[in-house]
């Protein structure tokens, strides 16, 4: 049975890596990672260009704050390079308690801009957690 397992994993390991091969030119951008108040926050952005809607993958990790007390949809604006405050549109939760991940949805940007900056306040006694995207 063992050696099925690691040759189902093997090939499930391959199918996520690729051959190697490109077909298209994919930017990926980094997440970044803010830690404070006992909670640390990932960010990683989910589109390579604000073309369309803007997407971010938002994960929350803790051991001694309840995440569920936050209602991340209030809590979160992007600011533009004009200084304008956009609130999300959607925000997509799973998770409770200590490990929450959501995706979170702003609407299209228009102008030109060449930075964004993800925002989230209040949590865990934070006053801003800010995550910089350059677009250039």
């Amino acid at each position: 049975m063992r050696p099925i397992k690691i040759f189902l994993a093997g090939l499930l390991l391959s199918g996520l890596l690729g051959t190697g091969e490109s077909f298209g030119a994919t930017v990926s951008y980094p997440t970044r990672t803010n830690s404070g108040g006992g909670v640390t926050v990932k960010v990683t952005p989910l589109n390579s260009t604000p073309k369309g809607d803007l997407r971010f993958e938002v994960v929350f990790d803790t051991h001694s704050v309840d995440l569920d007390a936050y209602d991340l949809k209030s809590l979160t604006i992007l600011r533009d390079g004009a200084a304008n405050i956009h609130h999300p549109t959607r925000v997509e939760s799973k998770g409770s308690g200590h490990h929450r991940q959501a995706t979170v949805t702003f609407a299209k940007l228009t102008g030109s801009m060449k930075r964004i900056e993800l925002v989230i306040k209040g949590i865990a006694g934070v006053h801003e957690r800010v995550f910089r995207r350059d677009l250039e």
